[in-house]
């Protein structure tokens, strides 16, 4: 699948965000410490890190990317990669005074400016795949699929990271959201696409089911304050898969509207 690349940039992208703003929002109502924040976040840098890598074997050649860049303002795409680029440099300063010129100060400073442009950088993915020549794209649903993965896989991964109470609320929610649109997603996009929709009956299997095990782990995690290390890792991959699952359906569906 040519597009692959971008299924792991997007998901692992926008769950980075998550990761750091949920992590930050634990930190500051005081349910996880600074240690606890420095590890999410390295996570988080580490998703992206890993999404970024991703990217450039969609783009081929890495130089392909100044190219694109020439478009900031203009160009959707451009804009994401500009965004994308300031928030992993900003992440990368966070993680720097975090951990080698350790200054809580300047860190907390590069952390909110992270997030921030974290947030920015999800809706430029939105805008770049809300296309009006893409009939199964150009819906809210898209927009809509992007933020929750913020949601979910941020949460997943913010729980795995030891932001349990944050993380697992942010997971539960996003879970159930996810689950009560996909009736109406679906609907949408067999209307749509009918010959590509019925193509994708696996992927959206495999997430529903990982959508509900993301709530049985939230619940879990809610619960039992303590304990279940490999548990919740074994749960919070099996969430990002069904968000990998999710979006490799998204990108299938791609037909240009005649």
């Amino acid at each position: 699948m040519h597009e692959l690349p971008l299924v792991f940039f997007t998901v692992l992208g926008q769950s980075a965000v998550g990761v750091f703003l949920l992590a930050f929002v634990s930190y500051q109502l005081k349910l996880s410490d600074w240690e606890q924040l420095r590890r999410a976040n390295l996570l988080a840098l580490v998703l992206m890190a890993i999404g970024l890598i991703c990217s450039i074997f969609h783009l081929g050649q890495i130089f392909r990317m100044f190219n694109v860049m020439a478009g900031v303002g203009r160009s959707p795409m451009s804009n994401e990669i500009a965004l994308c680029g300031a928030f992993f440099a900003l992440a990368c300063g966070t993680l720097f005074f975090s951990y080698i010129k350790k200054n809580v100060g300047i860190a907390s400073v590069l952390n909110v400016a992270t997030i921030l442009l974290g947030l920015a950088f999800v809706w430029s993915i939105t805008k770049v795949y809300q296309l009006q020549t893409v009939g199964s794209w150009n819906t809210g649903y898209t927009a809509q699929q992007m933020w929750l993965t913020v949601l979910v896989g941020g949460g997943a991964c913010a729980v795995l990271a030891g932001v349990r109470k944050v993380g697992a609320i942010a997971l539960l929610i996003g879970a159930i959201v996810s689950l009560v649109a996909k009736p109406g997603y679906l609907s949408f996009v067999n209307q749509v696409e009918p010959a590509l929709s019925s193509q994708q009956t696996l992927f959206w299997g495999i997430q529903t089911f990982c959508l509900a095990l993301a709530v049985l782990v939230a619940v879990v995690v809610l619960i039992k304050h303590k304990g279940l290390g490999s548990v919740l890792a074994l749960g919070s991959a099996g969430v990002v898969i069904g968000e990998l699952a999710s979006r490799i359906a998204f990108y299938n569906l791609w037909s240009i509207a005649m």
